[in-house]
């Protein structure tokens, strides 16, 4: 970035320092807010879950979960630590953005993360949680790291190949991978030589070891594969509809679900092993799953000491105990969804105002009180208006709505032609991106409707003095500048001295005739990549760098109130700037990652991605509270 050496002094945070988040988890029976894509067991049987949403649940015995979210991507994969309190996370956007980190539970604090440019494909410890195993999907295949510091450790001589399931032994001597292409492959982990290679069948999915490691499990085609681990041979191929599976590793039954599309039955594959061979018994049906139908399609399960634990597509999670009891084959519900989500929050005067899938209304934190404003269905986003407020709903093409707040009437004020990704109020005029590709207006004094600017990869817009149009967009599209001004009479378009791969996140500060506009950047050089907040002054065309942080953090935010700068770049909690004191203030995180914030005097409200809402002391940054609204429209509080 071209930035101005004679104004604001920039900080420096790195993210590759570990982090400690002096936050908690908050302790709840809700469920994931998308699909739990995995579960793993502790050995004193606590389980912990990862899902879509990015959070870490804790399910302890009693049925409370430890909510904390470490991420806004996605985590495919965890894996638990033997010592039941480090757990290693997978989280990526499916696309260019992997990353790798070993997290502390007790304490809440990352001990490091790692960065790969390509998918990661299966991830555990070692027996004695000396490794973590990591298997990209590249040649060079496993990749050991130190589970404290995240340094590569050597340990296996030669290019394993895309390893889909590796285990290690209780004693971290040797260990088997599975490879797609076709191959069992035992290596000696003390010297880094390979023992022996099984040739056995191509791509399989879900593959497990069962009954002490002896036989290897995996999914193809609605078949279930059960190979002989010592030989690589087929040892039987069993038809099944959709089947999740279940192992621990050591029991000789091999436990699964399958699915006819609307209900769930839980089977078993008992397995022999004596001196004179090995036998498969045939499929048997333990239990008919009811409760869990198609609208819990599931996703994830484990078994451990007889139980079984499963993870849905909905984000719920189930247990089934197995045996004698009375209580056997009964589906247990362990999440109960005991909050409403707040999709979006505004300050109007001295109130904020919230919004959930169905009603607006108005709390503040000093009173607690719950007004109810209007039952409105169907959006996601609120602006405030004078005395009104304007709906829209992101990602969709549902009509844009004027709600009066004193008569509850309302006026659709246009339809999109394509989905809205972000609206804009500036005075009259209501500035919105259409599909990444246009910014159209639609002036609310005279209901007439223009277009301002077409391109591809626009993130965000400033309307400046009426007919100046900022927009932020990927640097990648033409003209190649990731922040750009646009005459909106002229058409003319100017290139701004703005670096790095797009920009996005704009604000407007006119207060005392400052004009200036600020927004984040972010750029990314091989492995090296940075965001940074800028200030950019349009009567100068100058700019400078405010803050940076090490890494690309393109879902970062920047809201502006007064002379005060809050953004939460860094992923971890927002932090607070302002410009004309140039004094920094951080706000601790909640147990949920920091979404939009909204101020009225010297109250913040602070909307988190799980929905709930944390409120602060605007002059030092202190926590006051963590507000949870229940399906009985009431506040809970942590």
């Amino acid at each position: 970035m071209t930035f101005s050496s004679k104004k604001l002094a920039f900080i420096f945070i790195s993210l590759i320092l570990t982090i400690s988040l002096w936050a908690q988890a908050h302790l709840s029976t809700q469920a994931h807010q998308a699909a739990v894509n995995k579960v793993a067991v502790t050995r004193d049987g606590s389980i912990f879950s990862a899902g879509k949403d990015g959070f870490l649940i804790r399910w302890t015995k009693d049925g409370m979960g430890e909510h904390y979210q470490i991420t806004e991507l996605d985590i495919p994969l965890i894996a638990v630590h033997p010592n039941g309190s480090d757990i290693a996370v997978y989280e990526t956007d499916g696309f260019t953005i992997h990353r790798v980190s070993v997290w502390n539970w007790p304490s809440l604090s990352r001990k490091f993360v790692k960065t790969y440019t390509n998918n990661i494909v299966s991830l555990s410890f070692t027996g004695k949680g000396s490794l973590l195993a990591v298997g990209t999907a590249t040649v060079n295949g496993m990749e050991f790291l130190s589970p404290s510091t995240g340094r590569t450790v050597s340990k296996i001589k030669e290019a394993t190949g895309i390893v889909s399931m590796f285990y290690g032994s209780a004693s971290e001597k040797s260990a088997v991978l599975y490879s797609p292409t076709g191959s069992l492959t035992y290596y000696n982990m003390t010297n880094g030589s390979r023992k022996e290679r099984f040739t056995t069948e191509t791509q399989l999915e879900q593959v497990t070891l069962f009954s002490n490691n002896m036989f290897c499990a995996g999914v193809k085609n609605n078949q279930i594969y059960i190979i002989d681990a010592l030989s690589g041979k087929t040892s039987a191929r069993i038809s099944a509809r959709s089947p999740i599976l279940l192992s621990d590793g050591t029991s000789p039954t091999l436990y699964y679900v399958e699915t006819d599309g609307r209900n769930y039955t839980l089977k078993s594959i008992e397995t022999r092993v004596t001196e004179e061979g090995s036998a498969i018994g045939n499929p048997t049906t333990l239990y008919n799953l009811s409760g869990i139908n198609a609208a819990n399609t599931i996703t994830s399960g484990f078994y451990n000491q007889g139980k079984i634990i499963l993870g849905s597509q909905a984000g719920n999670i189930f247990s089934v105990a197995l045996g004698q009891a009375n209580n056997a084959g009964k589906v247990v519900v362990v999440t109960e969804n005991m909050y409403d989500k707040i999709y979006d929050i505004a300050s109007i005067g001295n109130d904020f105002y919230f919004l959930t899938k169905d009603t607006i209304f108005l709390s503040s934190y000093d009173t607690g009180q719950i007004d109810t404003v209007a039952q409105i269905n169907g959006f996601t986003n609120i602006i405030p208006y004078g005395n009104n407020v304007v709906l829209w709903s992101r990602g969709t093409k549902k009509a844009v709505v004027l709600l009066d707040l004193q008569t509850k009437a309302t006026k659709n004020l246009f339809t999109p032609k394509n989905y809205i990704e972000n609206l804009r109020l500036f005075g009259n005029k209501l500035v919105y991106i259409e599909g990444s590709t246009t910014v159209n207006m639609y002036d609310m004094e005279t209901n007439s409707y223009s277009e301002l600017y077409t391109g591809t990869g626009i993130q965000d817009v400033v309307l400046y003095h009426g007919d100046e149009l900022y927009v932020a967009k990927s640097a990648s599209s033409n003209p190649r500048s990731p922040l750009i001004s646009v005459n909106t009479v002229t058409k003319e378009t100017v290139l701004l001295p703005i670096d790095g791969s797009v920009a996005f996140s704009l604000s407007l500060d006119q207060e005392n005739g400052s004009n200036v506009i600020y927004g984040i950047q972010a750029s990314s050089q091989g492995t090296n990549s940075q965001t940074t907040i800028f200030s950019f002054y349009p009567e100068r065309k100058t700019s400078s760098a405010i803050m940076k942080v090490a890494g690309e953090d393109v879902n970062a935010f920047l809201t502006m109130y007064g002379s005060t700068i809050y953004t939460n770049i860094g992923k971890s909690q927002i932090r607070s700037y302002d410009t004309k004191l140039r004094k920094e203030i951080q706000l601790n995180r909640s147990a949920a990652l920091p979404l939009k914030l909204a101020r009225s005097g010297n109250r913040i409200a602070v909307l988190n991605r799980d929905g709930s809402v944390s409120w602060y002391n605007a002059g030092n940054g202190t926590v006051l509270a963590d507000w949870y609204m229940t399906t009985e429209k009431q506040w809970f509080e942590f």
